[in-house]
């Protein structure tokens, strides 16, 4: 126990110790504070300035004695900072020690009444700088998908533990580039941005949908300090398609999105794709009884059409590109349903409802109809062949008298069934 609370009572020293440096100086912003993946080196903070123009540190302690030492590769070269390289002043019972002529790629730390303090590490970044080759697309892979950027950069920024490991601070880089929102059929120019993050020798992405080009820009450091580092890359030609579609079925005068119900069933398809590198629009129809073999196959963007026949129907729109290296699929399902026909024996041209008023037929699915009204003698009064519509009760624009009447209906449905039917309607007046 005595020795646990020992351990915790000088990692407090270390920890306060190490708040006491205060690294200053260089062009432009404060220095970089760079902490990632330190635990295990013995550095608690690596400070990154901009040159090391008017770069000091300081650092404020009661101690009675106070050293100050530098290193290069690990704690066993550490040098004594001379006395000529430090300042001090007092306020109370602390002293604040100032360090100048500082060294580019060194350890510096305090030893307080002969303890090792805490350590940090010093870079001038201006002799580090990264040096960005080239971002290049990659040939290879399955361009339709994903696309592998080739990157060339010289970056190796290292910095040595205290016991003497070599070790890497992360660059962080951000590569961007326009490309389409692909998740709309709109296909709307954005800024894709990727990272910043640590990237290596390649960096894979969805494959872009427009042409463009990348940017690689950073690290996170030259950002830091505003430093416009960058490089593009050559032009690339996008391969890769994305397809949407809209189906609207068309209803008399009206037009909806629920498709399928009752045939004949016209519904209009549009095409939409990420034009131009989309340049081909194949529209295939199926029976899902056989999806082997299209019904029908069409080149257009936009089709119309109709379906006659009881079913289940998948239409695919397949989109590729300029070259038809890639393609894109999109599909939509229905079903069109068996015919039926109900004809009834009764109606009142002067009735109270409206549909009461119209002998009219109740059916599903007649791709095909045809009725004609007779009355006892035998002579056409009324024929039509929309069966939404009816008769009304009337010939040569007034009224039949009450009596009975006679139909003969010839219809097809949808799935090939043939309606010949004749019987006799009451029509109801009222005296």
């Amino acid at each position: 126990m005595k020795y646990f609370l020992t351990c915790l009572f000088l990692l407090a020293i270390t920890i306060t110790s190490s708040a006491q440096y205060t690294v200053s100086g260089g062009i432009g912003e404060k220095p970089y504070e760079y902490t990632d993946g330190l635990g295990g080196t013995g550095i608690s903070k690596i400070y990154i300035l901009n040159t090391f123009s008017g770069a000091t540190i300081t650092y404020t302690s009661n101690a009675a004695v106070v050293r100050f030492y530098k290193y290069s590769r690990s704690l066993s070269d550490k040098v004594l900072i001379p006395y000529s390289d430090i300042s001090t002043s007092n306020s109370g019972n602390n002293t604040t020690y100032t360090i100048t002529n500082l060294e580019d790629s060194r350890g510096y730390f305090a030893e307080v009444n002969g303890v090792n303090n805490a350590v940090i590490w010093i870079i001038d970044y201006s002799k580090h700088l990264p040096i960005l080759n080239s971002i290049e697309p990659s040939e290879g892979g399955d361009r339709c998908e994903f696309l592998k950027l080739l990157i060339n950069k010289s970056d190796d920024l290292p910095y040595y533990a205290t016991t003497g490991g070599e070790y890497s601070v992360i660059r962080k880089y951000t590569i961007e580039y326009p490309d389409f929102d692909g998740t709309t059929k709109e296909f709307k120019e954005v800024i894709k941005t990727i990272g910043p993050r640590d990237i290596g020798i390649d960096a894979t992405i969805d494959a872009p949908l427009k042409d463009t080009k990348f940017t690689l820009s950073g690290d996170q450091i030259a950002k830091h300090f505003g430093l416009d580092m960058h490089i593009d890359s050559k032009e690339y030609t996008a391969i890769a398609v994305k397809a949407f579609m809209d189906a609207v079925q068309v209803n008399g005068s009206e037009e909806s999105t629920e498709l399928g119900g009752s045939a004949p069933a016209q519904i209009n398809f549009s095409g939409y794709g990420n034009d131009p590198t989309a340049r081909f629009y194949t529209w295939f129809i199926y029976n899902t009884s056989d999806m082997e073999n299209p019904i029908v196959r069409y080149t257009d963007q936009n089709i119309r059409y109709t379906f006659n026949n009881a079913g289940t129907f998948r239409v695919v729109l397949e989109v590729a590109d300029r070259g038809s290296v890639c393609a894109d699929t999109v599909n939509v399902q229905f079903s069109i349903a068996e015919s039926e026909l109900k004809v009834p024996n009764i109606f009142s041209p002067d009735a109270n409802s409206e549909e009461a008023k119209v002998f009219r037929v109740t059916y599903k699915s007649l791709v095909k109809f045809k009725c004609t009204i007779f009355n006892r003698w035998g002579n056409k009064l009324y024929e039509w062949t929309d069966p939404s519509k009816g008769w009304d009760g009337k010939y040569n624009g007034k009224y039949v008298n009450t009596g009975v009447y006679f139909y003969a209906i010839d219809a097809l449905g949808s799935e090939g069934k043939h309606y010949k039917m004749a019987g006799d309607i009451n029509v109801i007046r009222k005296k």
